[in-house]
């Protein structure tokens, strides 16, 4: 305030329910409206950082190079980008979103800050963050985006996980031109089953039924709904993905809604079922679950949340299971 200097805000006592994150081995933050909040588990300290913006949207951090992001809520909102402990801003990153902001993600790899708009553009962005230049674009592609997650080993690959989608995005680079390809990874049905993928070709050979024609051809549609309807007969319903982890040898394992986890290969995209809730051997107890957040850990390996336990798959592969609402361990 003019002539009487400025008030220091001591504390917030205040949680949202959005992201929280390690911005170093024992100290997490997270968002309280206008403010970062940082919370020491050790020492149980709290302290505040008030935003330069207007609000805060989403957090992200890289535990590893004590670095974390937040963007704001404004129109044309700005991305911030900070060092901890010594909280001090290095970067402002003005980008193409008009309304806001659905993810962000930092990369251990080097300074690297991938982002997803919302709405009206849904454009996903890579950012030198150090000197705050857009290395590559890609607009109208991140319309059901809620995640990205760089791969922690190499900053070329970014994984979007979409409300129904997983998608690895490869940046390829020559010197200073930097583009994004995308590959798609089919998931199984919600059955566990493989899908064959759906042919959008005939052939011309003559089968003792007649020739062989698309279904789109025998509806007599054309164009995009020719598309639609082939997507609506043919296509069976497939594995919701809700967490997501990379792992130490650039694959992905995939949480998913109905309770499968799945080891995605992002090199062939071939897809494996490392657990199947609907299998005669599956846990009962972890039969309706549906995971929450995937994480890897030297000791216990892959450790997975559900609504209601927490299990872990050690390099032994087997599973052992510990229900937060029982308190109890099972294996």
């Amino acid at each position: 305030m003019d002539g009487t200097g400025s008030l220091e805000v001591r504390w917030v006592q205040s949680f949202t329910n959005k992201t929280i994150a390690f911005v170093d081995n024992k100290t997490v933050c997270y968002t309280c409206g206008s403010h970062i909040c940082f919370l020491n588990l050790e020492t149980k300290m709290q302290s505040v950082l008030q935003s330069p913006g207007r609000g805060t949207g989403v957090l992200t951090a890289s535990g590893n190079n004590g670095i974390f992001a937040f963007s704001e809520q404004k129109l044309s909102p700005s991305i911030f980008v900070y060092t901890y402990p010594e909280c001090q801003l290095k970067n402002e990153l003005k980008g193409t979103a008009q309304l806001d902001y659905t993810s962000l993600t930092l990369s251990d790899d080097g300074p690297y800050l991938g982002c997803c708009s919302s709405l009206p553009d849904f454009t996903i962005t890579v950012w030198n963050w150090e000197n705050a230049e857009p290395l590559c674009t890609q607009p109208q592609v991140g319309r059901d985006v809620i995640s990205l997650v760089f791969n922690p080993l190499n900053w070329l690959q970014l994984c979007a996980l979409g409300s129904t989608s997983l998608t690895v995005w490869n940046i390829e680079k020559s010197a200073n031109f930097h583009i994004m390809k995308p590959s798609v990874i089919e998931l199984p049905a919600t059955d566990g089953s493989f899908v064959m993928p759906i042919s959008h070709a005939f052939t011309n050979e003559m089968s003792s039924f007649g020739p062989e024609m698309p279904l789109s051809a025998i509806s007599g549609l054309k164009g995009d709904k020719a598309e639609s309807i082939l997507t609506k007969l043919c296509t069976k319903a497939r594995l919701t993905p809700t967490a997501i982890c990379w792992t130490a040898t650039s694959e992905l394992y995939v949480g998913c809604e109905e309770g499968f986890l799945l080891l995605v290969d992002t090199e062939s995209l071939s897809v494996s079922v490392i657990f199947n809730p609907t299998a005669p051997d599956a846990i009962p107890e972890l039969r309706q679950t549906s995971f929450q957040g995937l994480t890897l850990n030297m000791v216990n390996g892959l450790v997975a949340v559900g609504k209601e336990s927490v299990w872990c798959t050690p390099p032994t592969m087997k599973l052992y299971c510990y229900l937060l609402k029982q308190g109890k361990s099972i294996c």
